[in-house]
């Protein structure tokens, strides 16, 4: 019988705090005046919608003239409904 070692198992290089926090990302401060130097004023919320409704929707949406993303077709909808 031969005797051997343990494999070791690979190990985790810890990377340096400066390299992780540098490699990219938007602080939220950039993000808000980046929001603001377009002159957007947008709020993001979630919307539930049943399955029913969506399948609903992407009918509706695949019959629209050229290519139209389910959030804008929503909002085209919406802003229909409110008169604008």
């Amino acid at each position: 019988m031969t005797i051997r070692r343990k494999e070791s198992k690979q190990k985790y290089v810890q990377m340096d705090a400066d390299e992780v926090i540098n490699r990219g990302g938007k602080t939220v401060a950039e993000s808000v005046a980046a929001v603001e130097d377009f002159g957007m004023d947008e709020q993001r919320f979630t919307l539930r919608i049943p399955k029913e409704l969506l399948t609903g929707i992407d009918k509706k949406r695949k019959n629209a003239v050229g290519k139209v993303s389910r959030n804008q077709w929503i909002l085209e909808v919406i802003a229909e409904r409110l008169g604008e």
